[in-house]
């Protein structure tokens, strides 16, 4: 596509999105992050936002976790979480986007003695007062995390089972996939699929397409986080386009975590031309110096993604959400009718 580089970045900035993988705590705005560090009564090395940047470039994703668990040492307050919350969709409405599904990762803060109900609760304040003020729903998705064990995950739902419908509406499962296998989750997404969670999972990211394969057959989950690997197992690729399974594609996310070596490597564009349901997503913007418009961007200048192509992965994200059928009619609407106006302002076909 031959237009002008500013041109483009204002087009992309401006289409319609919905974000279905964004870890809440990942996408805390980088001088928010800085602050909360300085508020801190220890000794720490990160004296400008420089240092901060520098601190958020990762080796491997043993590394990014590492600096992840760093991260969240420094979120002390139970408040911390609502402004947050507020601060993270307001980022995403300056790119229009209008739906996101935040996870978060209520079990990480137990040393600061904050409790998962606490969190939960200022969360759901810091959403609403952003939809009332910038007009972006949002949704809670509970992080079991999969280092924690399948124990305390049925403790972490059952605490929160009360928020469901009222802000919560899945589980996911993070955390470091190649040391902790799906498998022993079963009996909670059982659990929670009965109650009405809606269920996805991490998978294919760090481990192999076995992973995949355990996420669907073990826990019988609707969505894929990632599922990058998928495409070591060609039985796999072709299950996942029968069934339209979508996957919750993550490329800057994954060359910045050297799962993929470069972004020109990541199969994102093979999956989309063999018909796959693919979601494009910016997992931890801060952490990986992205936002969810850069991911279309790159789509467009490193892998020829055409216009059309963009447009049909926007309404992939509301296909693959978990709105209500009437809700995503709905917003398809609303996509189209934007869609068609902005073709019109910048002569795009």
């Amino acid at each position: 596509m031959g237009y002008l580089r500013d041109e483009l970045e204002q087009f992309i900035m401006r289409i319609p999105k919905v974000e279905l993988h964004l870890h809440l705590e990942g996408a805390i705005p980088l001088e928010t992050l800085f602050n909360l560090i300085q508020r801190d009564e220890r000794e720490t090395p990160i004296k400008t936002i420089e240092d901060l940047r520098r601190k958020l470039t990762y080796t491997n994703f043993a590394h990014f976790i590492e600096v992840w668990i760093w991260k969240n040492t420094f979120i002390k307050e139970g408040k911390d979480f609502e402004k947050i919350a507020y601060e993270v969709s307001g980022n995403l409405s300056k790119q229009n986007v209008k739906y996101v599904e935040v996870f978060y990762s209520p079990g990480d803060y137990w040393r600061q003695g904050l409790s998962e109900e606490e969190i939960t609760e200022y969360l759901i304040k810091g959403k609403d007062r952003a939809q009332e003020d910038f007009g972006i729903q949002s949704e809670l998705i509970v992080d079991l995390c999969r280092d924690h064990g399948p124990e305390i995950g049925m403790q972490r739902l059952n605490r929160l089972t009360p928020y469901l419908g009222k802000g919560v509406i899945g589980i996911g499962l993070g955390g470091s996939e190649q040391r902790f296998p799906a498998d022993p989750y079963a009996f909670v997404y059982k659990e929670a699929g009965e109650r009405g969670f809606r269920l996805t999972a991490h998978a294919g990211e760090v481990a192999g397409a076995n992973s995949i394969w355990t996420v669907i057959e073990k826990l019988g989950v609707e969505r894929i986080g990632h599922g990058v690997r998928a495409n070591e197992d060609p039985r796999l690729v072709a299950f996942l386009k029968e069934r339209q399974i979508p996957l919750e594609i993550c490329v800057i996310s994954n060359v910045r975590t050297r799962v993929c070596k470069s972004i020109e490597t990541h199969p994102i564009k093979q999956y989309f031309q063999q018909g796959l349901m693919v979601t494009i997503n910016s997992d931890d913007p801060t952490m990986f110096n992205t936002s969810i418009s850069q991911e279309f961007l790159a789509l467009v200048r490193e892998l020829g993604f055409t216009v059309s192509d963009l447009k049909h992965l926007s309404m992939n994200g509301i296909s693959a959400s978990f709105m209500s059928d009437e809700d995503k009619e709905l917003m398809k609407s609303q996509f189209e009718k934007e869609w068609q106006d902005l073709k019109s302002i910048y002569s795009m076909s």
